[in-house]
């Protein structure tokens, strides 16, 4: 009765049907099994307004004091912003004039932010800053060794099904690249250090992490990268993709998909 009373008073519920294996669930199970996590991955597409209302509702739902909100679309670089902002010392215009968001930021991602902001939550500004994956997609992994930024990061490179996919993405989306001189290896190597960077910044926290489902979907990116396996995924399935209910552990559908 109590955990009902906390899931009412944070943002509507969004629609859809929840998938947990060959369960249908509601969203009450949901929000009690990924309480117990330790780390709970939530994966979009990133232009899905669909997905990031669910987002907003996992992480009112989630958020604690021990609990931070993690984010892809912040680069480790831009913690320091990012932490004056959380308390106050710089302005909203001041913070993102100097932290590169992306560009739905302030309709997808912002309200995220200002809840942690709004009740002294936890913000972990998670990817690996742009640059030095510009530099592994052209050079290999090879481009940034003995750089600090990285002393001591492990990368597993060994799932071979998420290479697999990765490739197979990139084949699909080659006539988008405009003809660029890139090597798809390289370009997976780039994957592997963010997915690697993103696991480093949330090590022996507990959060929810908001992330490109390639990132999470079927346990595979930051998940391989990560030591605990005291960890779940969410991901809400986009409008052309396909159902799997290995995809994660809970999978979320628009009604009528």
């Amino acid at each position: 009765m109590v955990f009902l009373m906390v899931v009412s008073m944070v943002a509507v519920v969004p629609g859809g049907v929840i998938h947990h294996g060959s369960d249908v669930v509601s969203v009450e199970e949901m929000i009690e099994v990924l309480d117990e996590a330790e780390v709970v991955f939530v994966g979009e597409k990133h232009d899905d307004s669909f997905a990031h209302q669910w987002e907003l509702f996992i992480w009112e739902s989630l958020a604690s004091d021990d609990r931070a909100l993690a984010l892809e679309m912040f680069e480790t670089d831009v913690k320091p912003l990012l932490d004056l902002y959380l308390a106050g010392e710089i302005t909203e215009d001041e913070f993102l004039a100097e932290s590169r968001p992306w560009g739905n930021y302030p309709t997808d991602y912002s309200p995220m932010v200002e809840y942690a902001k709004e009740n002294g939550y936890s913000v972990i500004a998670a990817n690996v800053p742009r640059s030095f994956a510009a530099l592994v997609a052209r050079g290999g992994l090879a481009a940034v060794t003995g750089e600090p930024d990285f002393e001591g990061l492990s990368v597993d490179s060994s799932n071979t099904g998420y290479r697999e996919r990765f490739l197979a993405t990139m084949d699909a989306i080659g006539d988008q690249m405009h003809g660029m001189p890139v090597d798809p290896e390289n370009m997976y190597r780039a994957q592997l250090l963010k997915d690697a960077v993103m696991a480093q910044s949330i090590q022996n926290m507990k959060v929810l992490f908001i992330c490109g489902s390639f990132h999470s979907d079927y346990h595979s990116g930051i998940p391989d990268q990560i030591v605990s396996e005291d960890f779940l995924t969410v991901t809400v399935l986009g409008e052309e993709e396909e159902y799997s209910r290995d995809l994660a552990d809970f999978v979320i559908i628009r009604e009528g998909l």
